[in-house]
């Protein structure tokens, strides 16, 4: 069994991943349309993102990310980037993932200490908590929250628990580590095709899409 866990069902876990971001980025691109760059008319002041240089641009986006995400609460808004941080670099750099990786394809990244990937663990579990607590017992959270949101909660958190378990020995470990790799799998099967799509449209809109607080030159916007 540990053997298709860690053989065929990784291929077919990677090939859907793939897929599935390739399906959405075609769906992204069919739902947007290259900008047309409207000239100024006399007596009138136009200012788009696309006339704006790099510099004004970025100085924007950090000014709506003041008012309208840093000033409601800023402790939220932090626990939620080390959370995404850790969330997403953690897996690249531990060191048991990247002796896998040698062992089976002779690449790797660079590893961190042991104690760091455990310590962004942590993070990464006590985040999940935050916002398991912020939806169980905040009204305006809890009341659009749905079973779905709470799964999601539990598809995230599942691997780096699993993962901590297995690199503390609690329990079995040959139980533990099957749990980990599935879900795990699980996940990356999930990114394409659920909420977990924003980690990649966050890059995808912030780049080619006009008024998503843009921090390139966007080339595209929205068809209505």
């Amino acid at each position: 069994m540990i053997d298709f866990i860690r053989g065929p069902l990784v291929w077919m876990s990677f090939i859907i991943f793939i897929s599935g971001l390739l399906i959405q980025t075609i769906r992204l691109l069919r739902l947007t349309r290259k900008t047309k760059i409207r000239k100024i008319v006399p007596d009138e002041e136009i200012y788009t993102q696309t006339n704006l240089s790099k510099k004004d641009r970025f100085r924007r986006y950090l000014l709506v990310q003041k008012t309208n995400t840093l000033m409601p609460n800023i402790c939220l808004v932090l626990a939620s980037m080390v959370f995404h941080i850790c969330l997403i670099v953690t897996p690249f750099f531990v060191l048991g993932h990247n002796i896998l990786l040698d062992t089976s394809f002779g690449i790797s990244f660079i590893s961190l200490p042991e104690k760091i990937t455990d310590i962004m663990t942590k993070f990464v579990l006590a985040g999940g908590m935050v916002f398991l607590v912020r939806r169980l017992f905040l009204y305006r959270v809890r009341i659009i929250s749905t079973l779905y949101d709470y799964l999601l909660l539990f598809v995230v958190a599942a691997p780096f628990l699993t993962g901590f378990l297995a690199y503390h020995d609690v329990y079995n470990y040959n139980i533990i580590i099957i749990l980990h790799i599935i879900s795990g799998e699980l996940m990356l099967v999930m990114i394409p095709f659920s909420k977990f799509f924003h980690m990649i449209f966050f890059f995808i809109s912030r780049f080619m899409i006009v008024s998503e607080h843009s921090l390139g030159k966007p080339k595209r916007s929205w068809s209505y």
